[in-house]
């Protein structure tokens, strides 16, 4: 991988997600690590498959409802990248972040895109209650109970899955569908699924993370 790109995004991007919660790095080198590594199967440039994990969240701080297409802005007005990639590069890449969201309905405009949105999937119960928590806690300031910062989360999930019965994927990964099938095995035990989300509560009412998401953090 170009050593000089790499050094660009960590100096210039990455910290654009210090003010974020539930869309932070963990969440941004989560999926780096998926993308380069379901990459590999379908032969994508690693370079490319990093930088557009890397800007797919950015517009965040813009607008929410259509953060991915604010993503695709912040990176087509990114004219350092001109430097690494071709105009017919760029041009798939900011597709690829365009149709990220894991509510879309048409397949994504190319495999960038598919391989993106896949693994931007978080089926890890304790990672997501992490993430979904802080969403639903920025979101919903009336809600003052765990149960119904729990219920708001565990329907929002719900509502994902497909006619299958599954929780769509684009590219239908070996690794991917191994986690899906046990995270989904898991998530479908509500009462233990609640279990882990009121563990995560707990601990981010009690050490004042709470009080960080709603005045600090500015994802939402």
């Amino acid at each position: 991988m170009n050593k000089e790109l790499l050094n660009y995004i960590k100096q210039n991007i990455f910290p654009e997600y210090e003010k974020y919660y539930s869309h932070g790095m963990i969440h941004i080198s989560n999926v780096i690590k998926n993308s380069l590594e379901i990459g590999k199967e379908y032969n994508l440039d690693e370079d490319m498959s990093y930088t557009i994990a890397a800007y797919h969240d950015l517009g965040l701080k813009v607008d929410r409802k259509n953060h991915e297409i604010e993503s695709g802005k912040i990176f087509d007005k990114d004219l350092e990248l001109k430097k690494y990639f071709t105009d017919e590069q760029l041009e798939i890449m900011k597709e690829a972040i365009e149709d990220h969201r894991g509510s879309r309905k048409e397949p994504p405009r190319n495999i960038y895109g598919k391989v993106l949105s896949d693994s931007d999937r978080d089926f890890d119960i304790e990672l997501l209650a992490k993430r979904q928590l802080a969403t639903s806690i920025k979101n919903f300031s009336e809600y003052t109970e765990f149960e119904q910062h729990f219920e708001n989360c565990y329907n929002y999930l719900s509502k994902r899955i497909t006619t299958s019965g599954h929780f769509n994927l684009w590219t239908n990964n070996k690794i991917l569908l191994e986690k899906r099938n046990k995270f989904e095995q898991d998530f479908f035990n509500k009462e233990y699924t609640k279990s882990v989300y009121e563990q995560e509560f707990n601990r981010i009412s009690s050490d004042g993370t709470i009080e960080k998401i709603k005045n600090y953090y500015i994802d939402y």
